[in-house]
């Protein structure tokens, strides 16, 4: 598997979150890649005193994370947005499984770490401890080649024919934003919505119309962040919304507040850096 399972979408305030941190992705190769989308890196910086909050739209997947102080750490898809407090200077390195692909790679079920925090010592020992002390100390390039070899010795033996199937699926929908429904994915894929939905429960934690759903508000709050002033009620409609009524419900109920409010919120972060940089 090598094309994408998960957008470079979901950091709210995207313009202004470049201002106050550093952000990049690495690509995973070989059969490693099976499982892992990609391996990512955050560092900040900030001036004495200050602080920010960095906001994150999750995806459906489960990232493992190594930290200076807090160490690896194991987060579940999550089922409301993200909120890191930043100060100082830091980093955090990651890597971010495919969806499906740490049930796959672990055996672990899906229901068990949806909105789940944990020490990664408690799904691979006590050396991903270890490892982390070593990622801490390198670079970015150091830690591909760390992690990845982690990882490589604990990858199953075979590839499960069902977390192949699944993989299809979430390309599809996340490639072709003309799926709105379950039903349109359990007839492309000739299956039943049932078990389109078992499927995915027991991969994800999360059900396919979720997953459209987060999708499609990344998408929009990619949008807003771009051009604050897109008329609401055409962005809903392009993407799939039946009217701007439901599009503001699904993205308050995800994200904590209506899209009309966002868009202000990425204006005015528009206007300050416009100021900043004169």
């Amino acid at each position: 598997m090598d094309g994408p399972t998960a957008s470079d979408k979901g950091m709210l305030r995207p313009q202004e979150a470049a201002n106050h941190i550093d952000l990049r992705r690495y690509p995973v190769t070989g059969p490693l890649a099976t499982y892992v989308e990609r391996f990512w890196s955050v560092r900040w910086d900030l001036p004495e005193g200050s602080s920010y909050e960095s906001v994150l739209i999750p995806h459906p997947c489960v990232n493992l994370s190594f930290m200076p102080v807090l160490g690896a750490e194991v987060h579940g898809p999550g089922l409301a947005v993200a909120r890191h407090p930043l100060t100082g200077a830091g980093r955090v390195f990651g890597a971010k499984f495919r969806p499906g692909g740490f049930t796959a790679f672990t055996g672990i079920e899906a229901a068990a770490f949806a909105d789940w925090v944990a020490g990664a010592a408690t799904v691979f020992g006590p050396e991903v401890d270890e490892l982390n002390a070593v990622v801490m100390s390198g670079g970015d390039g150091d830690a591909v080649a760390l992690v990845s070899r982690f990882l490589v010795d604990r990858m199953p033996g075979a590839v499960e024919e069902r977390y192949e199937e699944l993989l299809r699926i979430v390309t599809a929908m996340l490639e072709d934003r003309s799926i709105t429904r379950v039903d349109q994915v359990a007839s492309r894929f000739f299956m039943s919505q049932k078990s389109l939905q078992r499927l995915f429960q027991a991969y994800i934690g999360l059900g396919p119309k979720a997953l459209i759903c987060r999708y499609r508000i990344h998408d929009a709050a990619d949008r807003l962040a771009a051009d604050p002033g897109v008329d609401l009620a055409r962005l809903a409609a392009a993407l799939g919304w039946s009217d701007q009524a439901h599009f503001t419900h699904d993205f308050k109920d995800l994200i904590g507040f209506p899209p009309a409010e966002y868009a202000a919120q990425c204006a005015s972060a528009g206007r300050e850096l416009v100021m900043a940089h004169r």
